[in-house]
């Protein structure tokens, strides 16, 4: 099918837009002919097949979705040591890490319903339209029920040096990346975008007992997908596994399919066992991706500059001679702290020959500075002894086995700076209009030296206008936004007062727990003090301390300063609990809900949960085709579970029996 679709295209092409055909019209119109028929047979339709018209759209917008299952991320490892260590002699299954963007795509009873960006893992964009313009995409499956699967749009490497012969664009992926987010979807055909499944999310026919990854990337294949390029990596105790050769094989099937890439994925064939297995905020744990360490490129150190944080940790930055990698000119990179940058560079001097490249293809850093030899003279860059905001004397401590450089001046503007700054962020109190330039000049003037000032602000309004850049308009608009912020929740609060090791979804926590009032937060955590919020998940005994140790410090300018708000609690849930206690699983097609997402919303906004199997203690399965022949049909038959339609879920929304 992909071969006729491939010669017919192109001999469409030339009869159209070359005026030189290739073949009569009587043998593309036999050729065409066969297609239909091998569709019928497959059930399979591919949205580049010329039986389909897919038109083009220009979108007025791009619509935000949320994920039903998350797109996280995977762990990241450097050697086959590592590997090896995650295997630990169970099978694995070896693929191209693509560089491209993670898309999901969605199919209910073989149809192609939605394709999702990845976006923050948890929330994408809808690119459904964008997708059917892709060369490779199938429209329809021979599925039955909901089918779900990952994979990565791209544009070829081969086609990117046809479409860039002109230089316009840096790389493929930056490429890809600005044609899905692009409202015209003419233009992603143009670029010959493709896409390459990688995992099958979801598959209500599959038996969920004995999953095998390779498995479903080969069924993947078979129903019309192009799949990425994989291979099954087993080691047993007394049969070691060569990983670098698996990876130098992967890599080098990458370069001849012209894929681009990034590394070598390997996740346990065992789907169940990866899935035990759980997951961090950040990433998965069923697999593990081999990161190829890309070319550095040689330029000179300058000079080392040091910047502050809140904390008053000052962290080192080499700058160097500008040199391009990977499409962009960086002149600048951090060394994170003074451990890494004695590993790295050793006892650097201006003039030392250093390697940089990005990692992860993104952020610069230094990956070797040349060894000194002592044979010539050097001036070398010393270790400051003083802050440079404050010039103040500046130690080295230990922290976590790392050695970093602390001001230890309390009052250091630029370590105040950092605090103000991070206090007015959107996450903090969401101070608009309010940026880090004007913070500075109101401390060098001496209007703000806390977040309280802040609120007084309007004690210097005549001298901030006369201030160049100022004007009575803005400052009014800085008051305001200013105002408006005194309005804020416990969680705001507690993270604008950076708190060592406090964090935003810890601070999250906690105001819940204390139902967002700030008299139960300085009950409990002066009550108990290192024991406090230690039974919230993720508050350990570390962060406690941290709170403890910092409220005992500061705790009469906290709450001096929690006068200048008013707390807001939290609104009052307007929807009755009809569902509590209540858990639903979801499978079929959706009639009257727009998406998956919006049904769990409703769902949980009724004090339901929703489950992803089912299982005995399923209560209820959503789905309108009541029988259909799909796995998760047949599972809660089986157990008796009732299988209940939107009209019926509605109708039990409502109280009703």
């Amino acid at each position: 099918m992909k071969e006729l679709i491939a010669e017919l295209n192109n001999a469409a092409n030339a009869y159209y837009n070359t005026a030189k055909p290739i073949m009569s019209d009587a043998e593309f119109d036999s050729k065409l002919e066969d297609l239909r028929s091998l569709e019928e047979e497959t059930n399979i339709t591919m949205a580049n097949s010329p039986t389909q018209k897919v038109g083009t759209e220009v979108l007025d917008s791009i619509a935000k979705v949320v994920h039903k299952t998350p797109m996280l991320s995977l762990n990241k490892c450097h050697s086959v040591e590592e590997i090896e260590k995650f295997a630990n002699y169970r099978p694995l299954v070896a693929s191209i890490k693509l560089d491209g963007l993670s898309c999901r795509l969605i199919y209910e009873n073989g149809d192609l319903v939605r394709a999702e960006s990845r976006g923050n893992g948890i929330e994408g964009n809808d690119i459904t339209q964008a997708v059917k313009q892709f060369q490779n995409v199938p429209l329809h499956i021979n599925k039955e029920g909901t089918y779900v699967i990952d994979g990565e749009a791209l544009i070829t490497l081969d086609d990117f040096a046809k479409i860039n012969k002109d230089g316009q664009f840096k790389n493929s992926r930056n490429l890809s990346a600005g044609t899905l987010s692009s409202l015209d979807t003419s233009v992603v055909k143009d670029r010959r975008l493709s896409w390459f499944a990688w995992e099958v999310i979801e598959n209500d026919s599959a038996d969920e007992t004995n999953l095998s990854f390779h498995n479903q990337l080969a069924e993947a294949s078979e129903l019309g997908f192009d799949v990425v390029p994989f291979f099954d990596v087993v080691s047993f105790e007394n049969v070691h596994m060569d990983y670098q050769v698996v990876i130098d094989k992967m890599l080098d099937i990458a370069e001849q399919e012209c894929l681009p890439q990034d590394g070598v994925v390997f996740k346990f064939d065992d789907v169940q066992y990866g899935k035990s297995l759980g997951n961090t905020s950040h990433h998965f744990r069923n697999g593990i991706a081999f990161k190829v360490k890309n070319d550095s490129v040689e330029t000179t150190l300058k000079n080392i500059e040091y910047t502050i944080g809140k904390t008053g940790v000052l962290t080192p930055t080499a700058v160097f001679e500008p040199v391009e990698i990977e499409g962009t000119t960086v002149e600048r990179a951090t060394l994170h702290n003074i451990s890494i940058m004695k590993e790295l560079l050793g006892n650097p001097w201006i003039g030392q020959k250093i390697g940089v490249f990005k990692a992860n293809l993104i952020v610069p850093a230094i990956r070797w500075g040349e060894i000194d030899n002592h044979t010539t003279e050097r001036q070398y860059i010393p270790i400051p002894t003083h802050c440079p905001i404050c010039h103040q004397p500046a130690i080295i401590k230990k922290d976590n086995d790392s050695e970093v450089l602390i001001c230890t001046n309390e009052y250091c503007e630029g370590k105040l700076l950092k605090r103000l700054s991070h206090a007015v962020s959107k996450n903090a109190l969401n101070i608009e209009n309010l940026s880090e330039a004007s913070l500075k000049r109101f401390i060098q003037l001496g209007y703000v030296k806390s977040i309280k000032d802040i609120y007084h602000l309007e004690d210097f309004k005549e001298q901030i206008q006369s201030l160049e850049g100022f004007g009575q308009k803005s400052v009014e608009k800085l008051l305001s936004a200013i105002q408006k912020s005194r309005n804020t929740t416990l969680a705001q609060f507690l993270y604008s007062l950076s708190i060592p090791l406090l964090g935003k979804n810890a601070s999250k926590d906690i105001s819940k727990v204390c139902e967002n009032d700030f008299n139960i937060f300085v009950n409990v955590l002066s009550n108990k003090e290192r024991k406090a919020f230690t039974h919230i998940d993720g508050i350990g005994i570390e962060l406690a301390m941290s709170m403890t140790d910092y409220w005992k410090k500061y705790n009469l300018d906290i709450l001096d300063l929690a006068n200048e708000f008013i707390f807001e609690k939290e609104k009052e849930n307007s929807t009755v609990d009809t569902l509590q206690g209540k858990s639903f699983c979801i499978t079929g097609k959706l009639i009257s809900y727009s998406n998956r997402a919006e049904l769990v919303k409703e769902i949980e906004s009724h004090g339901g949960k929703v489950v992803s199997s089912v299982t005995k203690k399923t209560d209820y399965l959503i789905n309108n085709d009541t029988e259909s022949v799909s796995s998760k049909n047949k599972t809660a038959k089986s157990l008796g579970i009732p299988i209940i339609s939107e009209v019926k879920f509605k109708q039990m929304r409502e109280g009703e029996k």
